[in-house]
């Protein structure tokens, strides 16, 4: 099991909303595949969000396309052990879960602000 700061600094570095942990979530609960129409169904999020977090959960290798357009959940090892304490950890302290995805710095957002900062 991982500690509590490793759990969420995951959370923050690999989910860029708290819908891509919630439709992750949902993809391993359920163990099977899902379209994304049943996704915006289930969760009640728009086509924009979940597209997105079905991009990035497949491009990190947490989620795989099928056909028929559909996804299903696939991580392994150390990963689906992250992914399983922090579910955990959602499940009990969710708004610490939520303040480290939504407080995490975004990368491209980040280097813009490097580029722009003064070298002594």
């Amino acid at each position: 099991m991982n500690s509590e700061a490793d759990i969420l600094e995951y959370a923050g570095a690999s989910f860029r909303s708290v819908w891509a942990l919630e439709l992750l979530l949902l993809l391993r609960r359920s163990g099977r595949s899902w379209t994304p129409a049943d996704i915006i169904k289930e969760l009640r999020s728009s086509r924009v969000v979940v597209i997105e977090a079905l991009n990035n959960l497949t491009a990190a290798g947490l989620a795989v396309r099928e056909e028929g357009d559909e996804y299903r959940y696939v991580a392994a090892g150390q990963a689906e052990q992250l992914i399983a304490d922090l579910e955990r950890l959602y499940a009990v302290k969710s708004t610490l879960v939520m303040r480290s995805i939504v407080n995490s710095p975004n990368s491209k957002l980040q280097m813009l602000s490097n580029a722009f900062r003064i070298k002594e």
